[in-house]
């Protein structure tokens, strides 16, 4: 059985909204990181689009069959946003780095242990009873690639996400998804759903299973605080509250970035515990 234990969604900026999203119905689970607009007003009329898309997505995940097949459950709610997106911004022109986008990653329970898809940066790590640590989701080297080029930014003078090299530099990565060869994010393009990478772990029960975005994942994946065995033990014995909070003090005693080159001080953290047992 797949049991929801606690789940933490900390905004990046306490002035801003947050654009993660998480949900658990029946045998599955979810988290969801709308990607920070790069455009000045929302298309969506939504505070962000990154916060329309992400949110859009989890109701709809919520709403669908949970006998359906996950990978179609991804195209209908890409395909249902297609359609609010058009409705939204009432078809106006857009170019393809302000289409809104979000990383999404799925588990379901299966009778070996879990399987899921995800689509962008999103991560899940589960350590299972025998204390082997199975992991997935993320964008190989995406985490030591943003600590490049946050580090190389010119205009020190402002903040990364205001200076123009920035901004110009994040708008032609955003080009560059969801298009053949190139990673793929979920988004208004149905296809999204048959790029979506599935994998599976055999978890001897009980497992504890971590999902989060990429703003909770850093603790491991960027700021070497836990290996990932070692987080998903922290979050089991202390909790996603303290988790969070240690996350908070170890980005403000570097908010300038100096340690861990970064784009943000500190970026939206979500994280979901379950239990498989």
């Amino acid at each position: 059985m797949l049991t929801f234990i606690e789940a933490i969604s900390l905004a990046g900026d306490r002035k801003k909204q947050n654009d993660d999203a998480y949900g658990f119905a029946g045998a599955r689970a979810w988290v969801l990181d709308g990607a920070t607009d790069m455009h000045g007003a929302p298309l969506t009329g939504w505070a962000t689009d990154a916060s329309w898309i992400a949110h859009f997505a989890n109701q709809r995940l919520h709403a669908a069959d949970l006998g359906a097949d996950m990978r179609e459950v991804i195209r209908d709610a890409s395909t249902q946003a297609a359609a609010a997106f058009s409705l939204l911004s009432k078809g106006a022109a857009f170019e393809k780095w302000q289409s809104p986008i979000s990383s999404l990653l799925m588990i379901e329970e299966t009778p070996e242990g879990v399987r899921g898809l995800d689509l962008g940066d999103s991560r899940v790590f589960a350590l299972d009873a025998g204390g082997a640590v199975h992991a997935a989701g993320g964008v190989i080297g995406g985490r030591d690639a943003e600590a490049d080029a946050a580090s190389k930014q010119t205009d020190a003078d402002k903040p990364l996400l205001e200076r123009t090299s920035t901004i110009d530099m994040l708008r032609r990565n955003r080009a560059a998804l969801n298009k053949p060869g190139a990673p793929w994010t979920f988004g208004i393009d149905p296809a999204c759903a048959d790029h979506a990478r599935a994998w599976a772990f055999e978890l001897p029960r009980p497992a504890q299973i971590l999902l989060m975005t990429d703003g909770f994942a850093v603790l491991a994946d960027q700021y070497g605080a836990y290996d990932q065995a070692g987080l998903v033990r922290a979050v089991t014995e202390r909790g996603l509250q303290e988790l969070g909070r240690e996350l908070r003090a170890i980005e403000a005693a570097d908010a300038g970035g100096a340690k861990h080159p970064r784009f943000k001080a500190s970026d939206d953290a979500t994280a979901l515990l379950l239990r498989l047992s």
